[in-house]
């Protein structure tokens, strides 16, 4: 059976990064330290930060006050943006099944999937200057 909303530790970790980092007075967190803030493996966040540069949401500096920085274009990304660049595009799902069974008869679920579904795609819309934010 399917889950409602899929998102990898990846994923997920990109997203604390990213509200780590707009949260930040200096620009630069190295890699150790936003390591250590969000109590996550150094080697698994090195990965996630590559490839949060790699899609451009990041900007790295070199050196030995070097680290990360949200890139103009990370902070004014959306959600969907950062999960995207780990995981490929979110996805919302209308039935847990893998096909709709129900027939002409409603779903059991009634209109919590839909509705789990809409608020899903608010959050995905969200930008990541806006965290913390109601």
């Amino acid at each position: 059976m399917q889950s409602i909303i899929r998102i990898s530790d990846g994923a997920a970790m990109a997203l604390h990064v990213a509200d780590y980092l707009v949260r930040q007075e200096k620009p630069l967190s190295t890699a150790g330290k936003i390591a250590r803030a969000l109590r996550v493996s150094y080697n698994h966040l090195s990965k996630v930060l590559q490839q949060l540069t790699k899609a451009g949401l990041l900007l790295p500096a070199r050196g030995p006050k070097g680290g990360f920085a949200l890139s103009p274009s990370g902070r004014t990304a959306r959600v969907r943006d950062y999960i995207s660049a780990i995981d490929g595009a979110p996805a919302t799902r209308p039935c847990l099944l893998k096909h709709k069974v129900c027939g002409e008869r409603s779903c059991v679920f009634g209109d919590f999937l839909g509705e789990t579904n809409k608020r899903f795609e608010k959050v995905l819309n969200r930008r990541i200057s806006n965290f913390g934010k109601n």
